[in-house]
């Protein structure tokens, strides 16, 4: 039984350890042909390694581009949704957790169902309401349709709903508002939650492409997806440069995500508890 039992665990470990390396290929396939000549990456035969590593392509990036500029308007795209995400979805997953009122689960349901419209059906009314406002080729307009995130709402209240509400009525009997207990008690109770949220909103925002790319015209407030997809009609279609591009473009999320991880993990775990 011992045995059998190892045996299932080492097959496990194998499966996990393929599946990282199936998810790590790519990336490393990005990484070491950002460093390669581009007579290296269009040729007959196949090279996996570059065989003269060169930082040519990052530099040409950042010299013959508006790489810099696009990184930061990625930047005051994705975290302004990531904060305004959080104001929206918090309030309104603690209304769905806690207070009781009418046609709250039907309300609920009808919030998730917008998971399931694809945003392209949203492109043309939302490109003409922001056309009606003026707000066409501005990066707030690259960001204000990703601020209510139903996917956050329904993290949040799960977490929420974990939460004993003995807390919430001693509140009341010491004289707390509902303000005050939301800002007081649930708020920091869900840190690892909202964690989740935030991250989650800032990678969605960082890899739009589609409305970005629509919204905004002038080059220089491109955002970094519609910046490197520039790149094919710019200098051409240069492999090398446009992963070097992407290469630049993947480190602002993996600081991120290794910077929460830990809270990510436990968001993701408790999110579904109950009290």
């Amino acid at each position: 039984m011992n045995k059998t039992n190892h045996y299932k665990k080492l097959l496990l470990r194998l499966l996990e350890l393929t599946f990282i390396l199936i998810w790590f290929l790519p990336l490393v396939w990005m990484v070491l042909t950002s460093l390669k000549l581009e007579n290296e990456v269009i040729t007959k035969t196949f090279s996996f390694f570059p065989a003269n590593p060169t930082l040519d392509n990052y530099t040409k990036a950042f010299t013959s581009t508006y790489i810099l500029h696009w990184m930061v308007n990625s930047i005051i795209v994705s975290f302004g949704a990531m904060v305004l995400t959080l104001i929206v979805d918090a309030p309104i997953a603690y209304a769905f957790a806690k207070i009781k009122f009418k046609g709250k689960n039907l309300l609920f349901w009808i919030v998730m169902g917008g998971m399931m419209v694809p945003f392209q059906v949203l492109i043309v009314p939302l490109y003409l309401q922001f056309n009606s406002y003026g707000m066409v080729n501005t990066l707030a307009a690259a960001l204000l349709p990703r601020i209510a995130l139903p996917i956050g709402i329904f993290i949040l209240k799960q977490f929420y709903e974990g939460i004993p509400n003995d807390l919430e009525e001693a509140a009341f009997i010491d004289g707390s508002s509902r303000l005050r207990i939301f800002l007081r008690i649930i708020l920091p109770l869900g840190q690892s939650a909202m964690a989740t949220v935030i991250i989650l909103s800032f990678i969605n925002a960082w890899n739009d492409f589609l409305w970005p790319l629509i919204v905004i015209n002038d080059t220089i407030k491109y955002t970094i997806t519609v910046g490197i997809a520039n790149f094919q009609g710019t200098h051409g279609t240069q492999y090398s440069l446009i992963m070097a591009g992407a290469t630049i473009a993947s480190v602002p999320q993996i600081i991120f995500y290794i910077f929460f991880r830990k809270k990510i993990i436990a968001g993701i775990a408790t999110s579904g508890m109950k009290g």
